[in-house]
């Protein structure tokens, strides 16, 4: 300890920071420097400071700043400082106001994704994806968007903490020195239990680990893993191998309830080819057809050309009448519901008119046969090594301890130290086994992770993990793909990362993340320098090598799924769109994102079917009690258009008790329905009336734009015929406006409909750009989000089976806006470059502007929702935006900041500027490159290119507000023979 800084008043420096706070659509159903008695604290333990009493905030702040770096707020040593420090000497070629892009890796969601991190001075404040990454190309999508506000959350565990009470590093190092020496024979009793491993030097400490303790046993637990994938290759191949999928060689796609947009691993990637071969071009390849076949609604079935509402239950049977018909040995078990024998022998046709270009996947939510299956059929289809190639998975990888054996080893007394590493079990595991009872059996148990969660409190140690854009690491992708995580600042608090904890516990000598990483790749006597991975973020030559497999015939044979009666309610579990498994209940970011699909914020909801809200009497917002094999939990409801009839569908992730200010107490737990044997889908549910309701923060009726159409959608056929289908008319309506000044520039955005798969990356990725604000579940309930970008949800068709559509909307930057006419005092503007300029320090609030917008685009902060007391999140803003108070008018500015950017370098350089060098963010995270930004005068611009299209039109092009941002037509392209019954 600093001999400084007395210990009381360290700890209440700790309490401070640690308390800081941070055809025709339709939509919808219906200041720690500032505490007195800390200074007093301060003075009275050091007389000789009583100068600070009179010192202004600034010069004080100066002073204790200094002190604690130096002195050690936390109280306790740790590994040796690397050289991520403020610049004594500025590089050569480096400018400190413009920011730098370092290379990195995230881990998130059950997915690794190559990213680039913006950094400003050291502080990390915006996330694109990795252009040279195969998981990313570029692209993020929203969970990695928000991955920058982690970094800053003042919730995060900050010290070592032993029975509850803040401790020292050293306190741990001690402990762990003691009993190493006790388990140095064997290690029997010494049990360790992870997240899924998805980091090749962990994949090697954990060897080492174990030829260290021969006794202990290592376990893997992942509540959202894809263990059912992983077991149907099993059965297929006889050995572990993973699939990698080629979507842009796929002309016909079967989706077996395989979310493959939204949730699987490579979801960007798979994201960008999918799109790829959905343009309607004459020189390009022929446009896509996907099948989709799913009890609930998702992302993936919203795309699709068909989409076929099917119980979950229920798909197994699709599956086998599919292999049957392709003489694969297979037990049908009859006729589908929702699948009629029309609709089967097209699909069966199609996929086979299409050999060798075609693509069957299943969901984790099926069975392992049903991946079996799959894998049998695509084989038949002679799709191997076209559309999908499988690759060996290394023996490291497949190596592992289930959940199940944990339990087993708790129950029979042998585990007699614990170490949970990055994983809530406590909450995720299923209810039936107890897991938080099987905790309190344990003598010792250890907590390593990023808060202090569920499980943290049933611990005995618990320990503050550092963030990854806090440490040194590496991930792997599920086909093998390898790159670096390295810091981009130094951990705020007293955080350490997984490789620098596991060197501590083994006492080796090298115990700091960067020496411990750079010595594993240093066996792997891979080409090319260190200072090149870290760079480029990505190894090459890791990929897992080709496997030469051939599926066994007779796998399946015999097998036959239970199929429940027709009445019977059926319960399905899914992982929450933003929230995941829970790791991310935390994040206000993603809370207050509206959910695909649904629309809902701030919560969770058990989704019904229309059918089965009439039958029950049942309105959105109504609580029910779920009950299932003796589980039991109540939840409100929530009626989903394109829902499996008997199907209700919970998604997992909320009712949290430790997750922060921001996720605790938050939805229903899930979870609590949730057992071990039916992990994703469960019979036997009941469902029983309250009496009781909850209004939920749903935006699915928020900023409608009343009694217009603005989504226009032709088949492919139909553009065929007519390639003038979707296009505008052909005269400008006449304008009493004068014409608006003319730049050098005329900035323009087009945003195609048809690539657009509604993920909503661009609303987080407009949100850490722009300093945008949470505003809490009450404000959205009264039509107050904040989101500059939003991503409207439409519908077309029954209630019972629509189809769905999504379209972005940003300011559409009118040439003749109706918002600046009406200000009166002309905060509203418009540049000699096109934009429509918002002047935050002219702004009086009388919100004239937002009332006279027809696309309702334009936001007030009636309170002040911009958090300016938690220090964390002062430095995670983007210092190029104005952060708003309370009773301003804000928008989209098509990211005038970068284009002021792009303006000074050029001018700088004495040239125009390049095409494509602006990127806006919500264009840089999308992740099927659907919006397209520039220069609509230069004719050979992209944006010019979109805007000649015959799809693209002008969203409420009858109101003559001539929008620089336009749409282009979404194209759906239905089976000829099923052009009725899409």
């Amino acid at each position: 300890m600093s001999p400084l800084i007395p210990a009381h008043a360290a700890a209440r420096a700790r309490r401070t920071l640690g308390d800081a706070k941070g055809p025709r659509f339709w939509r919808a159903l219906e200041a720690l420097a500032d505490d007195p008695e800390f200074k007093r604290e301060l003075i009275d333990a050091l007389p000789q400071w009583s100068s600070i009493a009179s010192m202004d905030r600034r010069r004080f702040l100066q002073l204790l700043g200094a002190s604690i770096a130096f002195g050690g707020l936390a109280a306790c040593s740790g590994p040796p400082p690397e050289q991520i420090v403020p610049w004594v000497t500025q590089p050569p070629g480096v400018t400190p106001d413009v920011p730098q892009f370092f290379a990195t890796t995230l881990a998130y969601a059950g997915d690794v994704l190559g990213v680039l991190v913006e950094s400003r001075m050291g502080r990390p404040t915006k996330i694109e994806g990795n252009p040279l990454h195969p998981a990313s190309l570029g692209a993020t999508g929203p969970l990695p968007q928000a991955a920058v506000l982690e970094v800053w959350d003042p919730d995060r565990s900050q010290a070592p903490r032993y029975r509850g009470k803040a401790v020292a590093w050293d306190a741990f190092a001690a402990d762990a020195a003691a009993w190493r020496e006790t388990f140095t024979n064997d290690g029997s009793g010494l049990h360790v239990l992870s997240a899924s491993i998805v980091s090749p030097t962990l994949l090697a400490q954990r060897d080492r680990w174990l030829a260290r303790f021969p006794g202990s046993q290592w376990y893997e637990h992942e509540p959202i893993a894809q263990d059912n994938a992983g077991h149907g290759a099993m059965l297929a191949f006889g050995q572990p191998v993973a699939a990698r999928y080629h979507f842009d060689q796929a002309d016909v796609i079967l989706s077996l309830e395989a979310d493959f947009l939204a949730s699987m691993p490579g979801r960007v990637a798979h994201a960008r080819a999918f799109v790829d071969r959905r343009k309607p071009s004459q020189t390009a390849p022929g446009m896509n057809r996907l099948y989709a076949v799913e009890a609930t609604p998702s992302l993936t079935g919203a795309m699709a050309d068909h989409r076929w509402i099917v119980p979950s239950s229920d798909i197994a049977a699709l599956a086998l009448e599919l292999a049957n018909a392709l003489d694969i040995p297979a037990t049908p078990v009859g006729a589908v519901d929702g699948v009629s024998s029309k609709r089967f022998n097209t699909l069966l046709f199609d996929l086979v008119s299409h050999r060798g270009r075609c693509l069957v996947l299943a969901g984790e939510s099926q069975p392992p046969q049903v991946h079996a299956l799959v894998h049998l059929i695509n084989e038949k289809l002679d799709n191997v090594g076209h559309t999908v190639e499988y690759v060996e998975l290394p023996d490291a990888v497949n190596r592992r301890h289930s959940l199940h054996e944990l339990c087993a080893a708790i129950q029979a007394g042998r585990v007699q130290r614990l170490v949970v590493l990055d994983s809530n079990v406590a909450y995720d595991a299923p209810s039936d086994l107890d897991l938080p009872a099987l905790l309190g059996r344990v003598p010792h148990v250890v907590h390593w992770g990023l808060y202090q969660d569920e499980t943290a409190q049933l611990a005995e140690w618990h320990l503050p993990a550092s963030h990854a854009l806090e440490q040194w690491s590496d991930a792997q992708t599920s086909t093998g793909e390898a790159s670096i995580v390295q810091p981009l600042i130094d951990p705020l608090y007293q955080g350490r990362s997984v490789h620098e904890l596991l060197a501590l516990m083994m006492g080796e000598a090298v115990q700091t993340g960067l020496a411990i990483v750079q010595a594993f790749w240093r066996t792997q006597h891979l080409p090319g320098a260190w200072q090149d991975h870290v760079r480029s973020g990505l190894i090459a030559g890791t990929a897992y090598r080709a496997a030469n497999v051939q599926a066994r015939g007779d796998a399946l044979t015999g097998w036959a799924p239970s199929r429940p009666p027709q009445d019977a309610l059926e319960l399905v579990f899914r992982p929450d769109p933003g929230v995941w498994d829970g790791s991310y209940a935390n994040n206000g970011w993603l809370q207050e994102l509206p959910k695909p699909l649904t629309q809902l914020t701030w919560s969770n909801a058990a989704l019904i079917s229309a059918q089965l809200a009439r039958e029950q009497g049942l309105a959105n917002g109504e609580v029910v009690t779920l009950e299932c094999a003796g589980r039991r939990v109540d939840a409100p409801v929530w009626i989903m258009p394109g829902q499996a009839a008997r199907c209700v569908t919970v998604h997992l992730g909320y009712g949290r008790k430790r997750a922060g200010r921001v996720g605790d107490d938050l939805g229903f737990n899930a979870y609590a329905l949730r057992g071990s044997a039916q992990l994703w889908i469960a019979q036997g549910l009941t469902l029983r009336k309250t009496g009781h309701s909850v209004e939920l923060a749903s935006t699915q009726d928020h900023f409608a734009m009343e009694g217009h159409e603005p989504i226009r959608s032709v088949t492919l056929a139909e553009l065929g015929a007519d390639p003038q289908a979707a296009e505008q008319g052909d005269t400008t309506p006449p304008t009493l406006y004068p014409a608006q000044p003319q730049g050098e520039y005329a900035w323009g955005m087009a945003i195609d409909l048809n690539a657009c798969i509604g993920c909503k990356g661009c609303t987080i990725a407009c949100q850490a750009e722009n300093n945008i604000p949470v505003v809490g579940a009450e404000q959205v309930r009264r039509e107050r989000e904040m989101h500059w970008i939003r991503v409207d949800r439409y519908y077309a068709g029954s209630v019972e089976n629509p189809s769905m559509h999504h379209q972005p909307v940003p300011c559409m930057h009118c040439e003749h806006a109706p918002c600046e006419l009406v200000c009166p005092v002309g905060a509203t503007v418009h540049d000699q470059e096109g934009l429509n300029v918002q002047v935050y320090n002219r702004c009086v609030g009388t919100r004239f502007c937002s009332n006279n917008c027809p696309y309702k685009v334009r936001r007030f902060n009636f309170l002040q929702f911009s958090d300016l007391t938690s220090e964390t999140l002062k430095a995670q803003r983007n210092p190029e935006v104005t952060v708003r108070n309370r009773g301003v008018m804000e928008k989209c500015t098509y990211c005038i900041q970068r284009i002021e950017t792009a303006h000074i370098d050029a001018d700088r350089e004495q040239r125009a500027i390049a095409d494509g060098e602006i990127v806006t963010a919500c264009q840089a995270a999308c992740p099927t490159q659907a919006i397209t930004f520039g220069n609509i005068r230069d004719p050979a611009s992209a944006v010019s290119k979109s805007k000649a299209s015959p799809r693209n039109y002008q969203l409420l092009e009858e109101l003559n507000t001539r929008p620089r941002t336009s749409y282009l037509a979404q194209v759906r392209n239905p089976h000829p023979d099923l052009k009725d019954e899409a």
